[in-house]
C-alpha cells in the first residue's frame, strides 16, 4: 500500500535514489526556487514580475514527482520571503506549489517514448497556462492588490485588470516555456541522469515482447 501511494507522489527515478540523493535533489530545487523567487526576479508592477518560477516548478515536479514539485514551489517562495520580506501573502507560495504538484501528476500520464514525454510536457504547459496563470494565479494577484495596494477598495474591475495582466504574463510564460523546452530536449536526447528511462525504454520493451511472441500456426 505504501509503495503504491509513493508511486503517485514520486517518479520511479526519484524512488530509485538513495535517501541522501533524494534530500539533495529536493534541496537543490528549493534553492533554485528561492533564487528565482527572490534574487533574480524583476518587479515591473506590484502584480507583474519577470521570473523563472515556472521553470523550477515544472522540472521539480516533472523530474522528481508531485510532492517534490510542491515543496520546491512552496518552500522556495517561503524561504525567499524570509530572506527578502515583503507583504505576507502565502497564497503566492501555494500557487507555485500547485504548479509543481500539477507537473508531477501530468508526468504520470501513460504516454511513452520521446513523443510521449514531449506530449506530456505540452499538456502541462497548456493546462497550466489556463488553470494556473489565467485563473488561480490571477485571482491571487488580484486579491493581493485589493488587500495590500488598493487598501481594501476595488480600483479596477477584475476582467479589465486581467486583460492587462495576461498581456504581460503571457510573454513571461512563453519565455519560461521556451527555456523549459530547450532543457527538456537535452534531458531526453542525451538521457541525462536517467530521468526518463522508464518512458524511453517502454517502446523498445514492447517491440521486443512482440518479436518474442510465436507466430500463429497456419491452419
Amino acid at each position: 500500500m505504501l509503495a503504491k501511494v509513493s508511486g503517485w507522489f514520486f517518479t520511479k527515478y526519484f524512488l530509485s535514489l538513495s535517501l541522501a540523493k533524494k534530500i539533495a535533489y529536493i534541496a537543490v530545487f528549493i534553492a533554485l526556487g528561492v533564487v528565482t523567487n527572490s534574487l533574480v526576479e524583476i518587479n515591473v508592477t506590484p502584480s507583474n514580475k519577470i521570473t523563472f518560477t515556472y521553470f523550477v516548478c515544472f522540472f521539480a515536479g516533472f523530474l522528481l514527482g508531485p510532492l517534490p514539485g510542491f515543496l520546491a514551489g512552496f518552500l522556495g517562495d517561503a524561504i525567499g520571503f524570509l530572506l527578502l520580506p515583503q507583504d505576507v501573502y502565502w497564497l503566492f507560495g501555494l500557487t507555485l506549489g500547485f504548479t509543481g504538484l500539477f507537473a508531477g501528476f501530468v508526468r504520470k500520464l501513460p504516454l511513452y517514448g520521446r513523443k510521449g514525454v514531449f506530449l506530456k510536457a505540452g499538456i502541462f504547459f497548456v493546462l497550466s497556462y489556463v488553470l494556473i496563470t489565467c485563473f488561480l494565479n490571477s485571482l491571487v494577484n488580484y486579491w493581493y492588490l485589493y488587500l495590500f495596494i488598493w487598501n481594501g477598495t476595488i480600483k479596477t474591475v477584475f476582467w479589465v485588470w486581467l486583460g492587462g495582466r495576461l498581456a504581460f504574463q503571457t510573454i513571461v510564460f512563453g519565455v519560461n516555456v521556451g527555456v523549459c523546452a530547450v532543457v527538456l530536449v537535452i534531458f531526453v536526447t542525451t538521457r541525462l541522469f536517467g530521468f526518463f528511462k522508464a518512458e524511453l525504454s517502454a517502446p523498445q520493451k514492447q517491440k521486443e515482447q512482440k518479436e518474442r511472441q510465436p507466430e500463429p500456426k497456419a491452419s
